[in-house]
């Protein structure tokens, strides 16, 4: 919201600087976020035009002369209403308009022109001018008009949090500011002008809706006439965002911005019989609103009706043909107090927003109707005119009280950390508009119902703490006693594994709990937990899988062109086992693209062989030895995919994700993941690893090339190899082709033993018979044969 310092001003004795004033606010919490002039300024003074004639070269342009009271100045002008005589604002070389221009003097058309004749947009006082600004007033030449309509003077740009709508008004702001400045508060007192008849004459109000409209006050003037607004006033609305419109919309205005409580004006002549009904909508009526939109309703709205005809959305626009018009001179005001949770309701179903339901929604007073509609009527009467009936119709079925709340001197003490003196309490909360009883150890507070945020004791602390000032409270390090707490044995093996995924190359993620599910379903053919009220339609179910964050991240990188990425998430999945809701914790491992990006000679890409090392790698720091086996998994590709066991348990699975992926997040390349169970990790782990004692003896090692049928297994030979001789060490595969010289669907495999004897060395002839002997096994029982 931003609100004119020289408003403030009117309200309240503000006698320090603007950034001083700035500073007390932030700190109080109503958080200013900038202080900015939206005027012109420079050098602006009223000067008379004493000479026009046609420009020498131009049709459509006219060269004038200017006194500004020291010297005349020409200048040149598209607008044919200047005449002499006529007294204007003229700007200087220097001089900067709203808009960022910047005076100066230059030639048009062979003329020089040494100033400008302002309009009151290039002033900043309207959103668009056709036309220079002639002024009306009684001014003499040469007056300083920055500081005669005050363009000097800053606005405060302020976040309001939505917790408190009393600052939504400049008067909220002003109680803020006169509480921190220990002033007094300089409410307006309006003055009405009224005719001798009652305005149950005139108007009528039944409420039907007292749900939706608690409170609903009317009043009737006649005689206003509409016009352009003044001056002071233009200034402030543009000064607080808000464009002119004519004089009767902008005293509403006016007034929304003053008090907090947005008012309406409707057009007395176009309310039959002025009869106002309030009521609840009907299913897919249709209404043309202000914005010339039309709108068709779902049943939850608020409406303003004569009976017949809807006049207005309460609390959020009004009806196209009910508003005020230039011929318009009897005006029926509303001053009405909405149901917050309907007003916001409303806005979301019509995809709506106004001022007034800004305010509304959040919660306006509902007991300050009586004074915002004797504002209202004093500011139309200050600028169009007319008289009003007498009294008001005050239609108010459903009162809302003020709430009573006691706070006690120690809680505020113990929750603040220091000793606020009494009569500071009593200051503070008062001077917030509250009433105070002391006791002997407490306060009893009536709270206004202008502060709808104040409930429990704890919002008194929270008024008297920003009021009085948290810079105030001495920072003191808490006292915890030690105790035999620390990380967990679980913590420090979760901990551990974080490491070891680091080392191998794989940043860490971290994603929300949520997943879309209709993706689960179209990929992984699962039906996820869903959420009763998700947030948005993309996170409507828990996660039955870390894949589907740490694919999101992939398809994110990939799209910004850096393709070769390597993710983990360590984190919680969801679903359900037998009727029953299940949470587990997972590490989650998803890769694309080349091994080393920064290395150009190494030209490797990710695969499913090196994630198997991966995962290997960190069973060995692990004490933990995984096997794997071919798996069944749909949306894994068939021929890249395995499920991991450790000690015949099932903890997880591996593979390339198939190609459904690539076609539903948009976007190229192989990717492969993995998904351990953290628990049945943990339970199987063994922090105490072996001590192996090096051996005294050398080992002999023996390697032969295998052609195995795509599609076999050479783990089933590697576990032959493991156990066929008791000096068997260890067994491995130390190479892979596929190339030229072998048979159609066969694959060249060259594998590795390694035999050493407990208590001598042994000779190669003795490896070279053994050796022999068990690869003629190998052949006889997998139905291979070597290469060589």
């Amino acid at each position: 919201m931003q609100v004119p310092v020289e408003w403030l001003k009117e309200l309240v004795d503000i006698d320090v600087s603007v950034e001083e004033l700035a500073h007390r606010l932030t700190m109080a919490g109503v958080s200013v976020e900038r202080i900015f002039n939206p005027f012109a300024s420079g050098k602006i003074v009223s000067a008379i035009v004493v000479e026009t004639r046609p420009h020498p070269n131009a049709e459509k342009l006219k060269v004038c002369k200017v006194f500004d009271g020291s010297a005349y100045h020409t200048t040149i002008t598209s607008d044919m209403n200047v005449k002499e005589n006529c007294l204007v604002a003229i700007a200087y070389p220097g001089t900067r308009f709203a808009d960022g221009t910047e005076v100066r003097q230059t030639k048009i058309r062979e003329v020089l022109s040494e100033v400008v004749m302002c309009s009151l947009q290039e002033l900043g006082l309207e959103e668009k001018s056709d036309h220079v600004y002639l002024i009306d007033e009684d001014l003499e030449v040469g007056v300083d008009l920055v500081r005669h309509w005050k363009l000097d003077e800053s606005v405060l740009d302020l976040d309001i949090t939505p917790n408190r709508p009393d600052c939504l008004g400049v008067i909220g702001v002003a109680r803020e500011v006169a509480v921190l400045l220990n002033k007094k508060l300089k409410l307006p007192e309006p003055k009405v002008e009224i005719f001798d008849e009652p305005v149950e004459k005139f108007v009528s109000v039944q409420i039907e809706d007292v749900e939706g409209c608690p409170r609903y006050c009317v009043a009737y003037v006649r005689s206003s006439k509409v016009k352009d607004s003044p001056l002071w006033m233009k200034r402030r609305l543009m000064a607080c965002g808000v464009r002119p419109i004519n004089n009767i919309v902008d005293a509403s205005n006016y007034v929304m911005l003053l008090t907090g409580h947005p008012v309406h004006v409707f057009d007395y002549s176009k309310v039959k019989d002025g009869r106002i009904v309030v009521r609840c909508s009907k299913k897919d009526e249709e209404v043309v609103l202000l914005d010339e939109r039309t709108y068709r309703l779902t049943g939850i709205e608020t409406l303003i009706t004569d009976g017949e005809n809807i006049l207005a959305v309460g609390g959020v626009m009004g009806a196209q043909d009910s508003g005020v018009a230039q011929s318009t001179e009897e005006l029926l005001l509303e001053v009405a107090y909405f149901d917050p949770v309907r007003i916001r309701r409303t806005c979301r179903a019509l995809n709506i927003k106004s001022d007034a339901s800004h305010r509304f929604e959040r919660g306006v007073d509902p007991n300050d109707a009586d004074y915002v509609m004797n504002l209202l009527i004093h500011t139309i009467q200050q600028v169009a005119g007319g008289v009003s009936a007498r009294g008001l119709v005050d239609v108010y079925p459903r009162r809302i009280e003020r709430k009573s709340v006691t706070l006690r001197r120690e809680k505020l003490r113990k929750v603040l950390g220091i000793d606020v003196p009494n009569g500071e309490v009593f200051r503070i909360l008062e001077s917030l508009g509250m009433e105070v009883r002391t006791t002997q150890d407490s306060w009893t507070v009536l709270v206004p119902t202008h502060r709808p945020d104040i409930s429990i004791e704890e919002d008194l602390i929270e008024e008297v703490g920003r009021i009085f000032g948290y810079d105030k409270v001495q920072s003191e390090a808490p006292r915890i006693l030690a105790s035999a707490g620390g990380w967990s044995d679980y913590q420090k093996f979760r901990r551990n594994i974080k490491q070891l995924v680091r080392s191998c190359g794989f940043n860490e993620v971290v994603n929300l709990s949520f997943c879309k599910s209709s993706v689960v379903k179209e990929l992984t053919k699962q039906e996820p937990l869903m959420l009763n009220n998700p947030m948005v339609e993309d996170m409507d179910s828990l996660r039955p899988s870390l894949l589907f964050g740490l694919i999101d991240c992939v398809a994110y990188n990939i799209r910004r062109q850096n393709r070769d990425v390597k993710f983990f998430e360590i984190a919680k999945i969801y679903g359900l086992k037998d009727g029953s809701i299940f949470e587990r914790e997972k590490l989650g491992m998803i890769a694309s693209g080349k091994l080393e990006e920064d290395d150009y000679t190494d030209t490797r890409s990710v695969s499913l062989l090196w994630l198997k090392g991966v995962i290997e790698e960190i069973g060995r720091h692990l004490n933990l030895n995984f096997e794997f086996e071919p798996a069944t998994i749909d949306w894994l590709t068939p021929g890249r995919r395995a499920f991991i066991y450790v000690n015949n348990q099932q903890v997880g699975c591996l593979g390339m994700l198939t190609r459904s992926f690539n076609e539903v997040y948009d976007f190229k390349g192989e990717v492969y993941f993995a998904e351990l169970d953290l628990q049945t990790l943990y339970e199987n782990f063994n922090p105490a690893r072996g001590i192996v004692t090096p051996a005294p003896f050398p080992y002999v090692r023996r390697d032969v090339s295998l052609l195995l049928p795509v599609g076999s297994r050479a783990g089933d030979i590697l576990k032959f190899l493991r156990t066929s001789h008791e000096f068997v060490e260890s067994v491995g595969v130390s190479d892979v082709y596929t190339g030229k010289g072998l048979a159609e669907n066969t694959i060249s495999v060259t594998f590795y033993v390694i035999y050493r004897a407990p208590d001598r060395s042994l000779t190669d002839e003795e490896v070279n018979e053994l050796f022999e002997n068990t690869i003629r096994k190998v052949e006889e029982t997998f139905n291979v044969r070597r290469r060589f």
